[in-house]
């Protein structure tokens, strides 16, 4: 396992126990106790996570308006992204023109969709690595969206971004979250993505959120949208089953994919 692998998962042991002692880390991962301390010692350089004596806890993501390289986002939660792309790319028909989000998840519907035989599809997206997916895929038209590029992340935004959004049109829009919470609906940690996100719902005849289930029980300081704005959902076995549940009072499609193996810690 490659150290940023390894330190990805490393910070999703610790996002789901709150707080894990460093020879554990090092059992669970069959590393050396200096190695846990240096790793942890990155990560919390990042201010993802908080350090004490002999052990360390979760700093909550949105609340440091942090977030990890795409490079560690990647490892994060790989699997459950991969089976929701999966399910994500089931839904598309041909003759579809989509909009497809920045983010890891996104990724992995493009990755997706190069195993499909549709027809006439387009994809418009605002990522660079999105792109990147579906650039040898010669039965699928990709418009990518211009602008400012987010460096790090590969997204794409700004006043360029939005203009030529405002005289597109899609079917599905597949949006990516930072945060979910009943209270406060969908979130973001960057400013600069809102206004994005906000003029792909609008254009689209169809949202679908795709969020794996550390995304639920979180608020980020900038409010994309509320729960009428959203037609369906896309997420994994990690969610509380208080979402499932309020989905579908307000009629909500969800889809929940399972990981093997998929128990939530």
């Amino acid at each position: 396992m490659i150290k940023i692998e390894r330190q990805a998962k490393i910070l999703q042991v610790i996002r789901e126990r709150g707080y894990v002692e460093n020879d554990e880390l090092a059992r669970l991962f069959n590393v050396t106790s200096a190695t846990i301390r240096r790793d942890l010692k990155t990560l919390s350089q990042q201010n993802l996570v908080r350090l004490d004596h002999g052990g360390s806890s979760d700093v909550n993501l949105l609340e440091s308006l942090t977030e990890p390289a795409y490079e560690t986002k990647v490892y994060v939660n790989h699997e459950s992204k991969r089976l929701i792309g999966q399910a994500a790319a089931n839904l598309v028909r041909d003759g579809d023109t989509i909009l497809l989000d920045s983010g890891t998840t996104n990724a992995c519907v493009a990755q997706s969709l190069r195993n499909t035989r549709l027809r006439n599809l387009t994809v418009i997206t605002c990522d660079i690595m999105v792109a990147k997916e579906l650039g040898a895929e010669q039965n699928i038209n990709v418009l990518v969206l211009g602008g400012i590029l987010r460096h790090s992340f590969y997204s794409l935004y700004g006043p360029y971004t939005e203009m030529v959004l405002k005289n597109l049109r899609a079917d599905k829009f597949f949006l990516g979250v930072d945060a979910v919470s009943i209270e406060h609906g969908v979130s973001n940690i960057v400013l600069e993505e809102v206004p994005i996100k906000q003029l792909m719902i609008t254009n689209s005849t169809q949202v679908i959120m795709i969020a794996d289930g550390s995304k639920f029980g979180r608020n980020a300081p900038y409010r994309v949208c509320a729960f009428d704005a959203v037609h369906q959902v896309i997420t994994d076995h990690c969610i509380d089953t208080g979402y499932l549940n309020f989905f579908e009072e307000h009629a909500i499609q969800t889809t929940v994919v399972r990981p093997e193996p998929g128990p939530c810690e």
